[in-house]
């Protein structure tokens, strides 16, 4: 089964279906979901997607409710969490990458794991997709079929 890096501003968008992308982010929470991918993200994933899960709340794009089942949702996620490096490996991924130290911890995580990583961070991806091909924007990604699925697409029509 494949992994994936996905940051918070893929995961959000399963929660707030008004967001650009929320299509191909659900794609990937299906995956997800049905056992086709795995995800692997840094230790901070579910602190960073809880704060745009208040954000929401506060633009009123979820109500409350909705929001504390957001947030129930992320803690029940099973992705691999990766410990931070240290401040001293942070700073130093930050001059590598010549990005935030936070978009850095996503880049190094690919990178070690050698996953793809998905972004909906339009800024980033332009910035870095080039010198670091498996960074990959959110509206390029279409689901990922089981192998008896793919079989069925590739035999001739029964007449």
């Amino acid at each position: 089964m494949p992994s994936l890096v996905v940051d918070a501003s893929v995961a959000i968008k399963w929660f707030n279906p008004a967001e650009a992308l929320a299509d191909q982010a659900n794609l990937i929470r299906e995956d997800y979901v049905h056992g086709r991918l795995a995800l692997v993200v840094p230790v901070f994933w579910d602190y960073e997607l809880i704060n745009g899960i208040n954000k929401a709340i506060a633009r009123r794009d979820l109500t409350a409710e909705e929001g504390h089942d957001a947030v129930r949702l992320v803690l029940a996620v099973r992705a691999q969490r990766v410990p931070l490096p240290s401040p001293q490996e942070s700073y130093e991924l930050a001059q590598r990458y010549q990005r935030s130290v936070y978009d850095s911890w996503y880049l190094a995580l690919a990178e070690q794991t050698a996953c793809e990583f998905w972004t909906a961070d339009r800024k980033l991806y332009n910035a870095v997709h080039e010198q670091w091909p498996f960074v990959r924007w959110l509206a390029d990604y279409h689901e990922t079929l089981p192998a008896s699925d793919e079989d069925e697409r590739t035999k001739p029509p029964r007449d």
